[in-house]
């Protein structure tokens, strides 16, 4: 059996890459009860990315910085931006919020990365499922050290080991700045989904929906036989 790598690059407060995580782990749910999947397994790995690595790591009111910068504070503007989110939001079933605090997410991917590489791609899928929600269903800031410690011991990691990663900011730190300097080279825009094949890759740009997930991970799955 073909053992392939799904490789997914978000930032955890873009809001498109969690409902382009939301399509893709129902595409990969579909593809996996289909008997293409007898052939091919797919892992899903993360690679960190940051909008805007020069934000501020401190607490900032979201729905200001929103109103301010992305809507121009234009009313109109922020609620048409609103309504287009929660109507895509809704049908993967994320129950937005637009209040509470905004920061850096430097620390989130620093140990997104961390437990990754040290308890594998389950936990990690659950650590950005659970950082996820909790930023945009709860308002939680992104980095807050509560906050990634609540996550990590939702994915299945002691609350010992999470708060000895969280807390110590250099654990990692070399690393993940290595690796955001690599792949803003040649990302520029996220979501990313690239789908590891044995002939060739595909990878697809921007939230799409569950069908576009699902054709790309059968094509691969076909070719890779």
């Amino acid at each position: 059996m073909y053992q392939a790598q799904i490789t997914f690059t978000p930032d955890t407060v873009c809001p498109w890459t969690y409902i382009a995580k939301k399509k893709l782990d129902r595409a990969l749910t579909q593809f996996r009860s289909s008997p293409a999947s007898s052939s091919i397994t797919y892992t899903l790995h993360f690679e960190p990315y940051q909008l805007s690595p020069s934000f501020p790591s401190g607490s900032v009111n979201r729905k200001e910085w929103y109103f301010e910068h992305k809507h121009k504070g234009i009313v109109e503007a922020e609620a048409a931006f609103q309504s287009q989110l929660r109507r895509r939001a809704e049908s993967v079933g994320i129950d937005f919020r637009f209040d509470g605090a905004m920061g850096n997410t430097f620390d989130a991917h620093r140990v997104i990365q961390y437990f990754q590489q040290a308890k594998g791609s389950e936990a990690a899928n659950k650590l950005v499922d659970a950082l996820y929600a909790r930023y945009f269903e709860q308002g939680l800031h992104p980095s807050e050290d509560e906050m990634l410690i609540a996550s990590c011991v939702e994915a299945g990691i002691s609350e010992e080991e999470a708060k000895k990663v969280v807390l110590d900011k250099e654990l990692g730190l070399n690393e993940v700045q290595a690796k955001l300097s690599e792949i803003r080279r040649d990302v520029d825009a996220v979501p990313v989904v690239a789908i590891e094949g044995k002939k060739r890759d595909i990878t697809l740009t921007g939230s799409k929906e569950i069908e576009e997930y699902l054709k790309a991970l059968e094509r691969i799955a076909k070719e890779s036989t």
